[in-house]
């Protein structure tokens, strides 16, 4: 069954999105962008022909910008939900990154057991709001629509 997501010409933008993160209500991540892939290498047979592939490992990433305020919220999220007392031992169990507009059909990826290996902070004179960057990985992997990787 074919998807139509365009109503009246409107396509999915950033107020189609909605991102929840378990065990921490009340954040709105201002950016979220995440990616997976797949080692795949060739096999070669008698005079150079593809003969098939191999498959190697699986790799993902996941980046979030949060506003300031909403990272404090997430850290308080660390001692009281997570019940951690440093932030690289959080695992997010999923994040959730559904787009809707009204009168179609939800789509959802499923980012499983995220953990942060990097945040980035800054503050400078000019900044009109502060944010910070978190990079990690879904070690439980990115499911789209239900589909893993």
């Amino acid at each position: 069954m074919a998807r139509k997501q365009i109503v009246n010409g409107k396509v999915y933008d950033w107020s189609s999105v909605t991102i929840g993160f378990s065990g921490c209500s009340g954040i709105e991540p201002t950016e979220i962008s995440y990616d997976d892939e797949k080692e795949k290498t060739l096999i070669y047979g008698k005079g150079g022909r593809i003969r098939g592939f191999g498959t190697g490992q699986a790799k993902n990433s996941v980046k979030i910008t949060l506003m300031r305020e909403d990272f404090d919220t997430f850290m308080d999220s660390v001692k009281t939900s997570y019940k951690k007392k440093g932030f690289y031992d959080v695992v997010v169990p999923k994040i959730t990154v559904s787009y809707a507009d009204e009168g179609c059909d939800t789509s959802t990826d499923t980012l499983t057991n995220v953990t942060f290996s990097k945040r980035s902070l800054k503050a400078a004179a000019g900044d009109s709001s502060l944010t910070v960057e978190l990079e990690g990985v879904a070690v439980g992997g990115i499911a789209i629509n239900g589909i893993t990787g």
